[in-house]
């Protein structure tokens, strides 16, 4: 078993930065994304969101922030800037020379519809983590939301390919932004730390960091594939690959609103996702 779990430490690793790169915490719920900037998340983490209706990614990106545009905002401890511009550079090169590229072919041959229900089969395999980080936060109605989504989605919708439960609309209102350990941990009374930057995975911090790591611990992926799981490997991997990178669009297109028209990219990106954390860490501090 040794022997097996080194030679697949290489493979694994990677698998974790595909993990982290697609959204730690997710969300990619289509009727309850809301469009965070920033991951995930992420590219950033928690991008995995679509604007509303009618509604630009610009739009919706100016609207998240608008309820906390009043608070005092806390000076970000950045004291690796040097480094975290660096690999902020090379995930900009990454995301949007040779990501978005090859998005834009696979959009364009895959239709809206496919690409729809393979969204939902990703949401649908994540519930375990928002179910798990709801417990934890406290959130025991949300938790019972998320229970029953997945039960009605994963068996009248198909293997969650069609999100019948959207249709229901919950007594208790559900916010996914906070289901990620991250967020747990902050609920806690855990200090976000200082800023971080991680090469594919976007910008985090310390706080964030350790809270994807354990995401990654307790995603079905992690368990469902060898040398854990029945799941061989590589097709393991290639499916939770698949699955993330088609849902780089609504990435490509938040990322892109909150840095092409910024004078300084690297601070407008932090400030959003540091923004973005915090309002989620308040929202959840209140409902707890």
């Amino acid at each position: 078993m040794t022997d097996l779990r080194s030679s697949r430490g290489i493979p694994l690793l990677l698998l974790a930065l595909l993990f982290f790169y697609g959204g730690a915490t997710q969300e990619v719920n289509l009727e309850n994304r809301e469009t965070p900037v920033s991951s995930n998340g992420g590219s950033l983490s928690i991008l995995d969101a679509s604007p509303p209706s009618g509604m630009s990614v610009a739009d919706a990106s100016d609207a998240a922030f608008e309820d906390y545009d009043d608070e005092a905002s806390e000076q970000i401890y950045d004291p690796l800037e040097p480094w975290n511009r660096f690999w902020f550079r090379f995930n900009n090169v990454l995301l949007l020379d040779i990501i978005k590229p090859a998005y834009t072919g696979y959009s364009f041959v895959v239709h809206e519809d496919i690409r729809t229900g393979l969204s939902n089969v990703l949401y649908n395999l994540q519930m375990p983590l928002r179910l798990g980080n709801s417990l934890l936060q406290g959130k025991f109605g949300q938790a019972w939301v998320e229970l029953g989504r997945f039960m009605i989605n994963t068996t009248v919708g198909m293997g969650g390919v069609f999100d019948v439960a959207k249709r229901n609309k919950p007594l208790v209102p559900v916010d996914s932004r906070g289901a990620d350990l991250g967020q747990t941990l902050a609920v806690w009374g855990i200090g976000e730390g200082l800023y971080l930057v991680w090469p594919l995975l976007g910008p985090s911090t310390v706080r964030d960091t350790v809270g994807t790591a354990g995401d990654i611990a307790a995603s079905p992926f992690f368990w469902l594939t060898e040398p854990l799981g029945p799941v061989p490997f590589w097709p393991g991997l290639g499916a939770d690959a698949g699955l993330r990178f088609n849902d780089m669009g609504t990435i490509i297109n938040a990322y892109e609103a909150v840095t092409k028209g910024a004078v300084e990219p690297y601070i407008a990106a932090r400030d959003a996702y540091i923004k973005y954390r915090r309002a989620g860490v308040l929202r959840s501090r209140v409902q707890w």
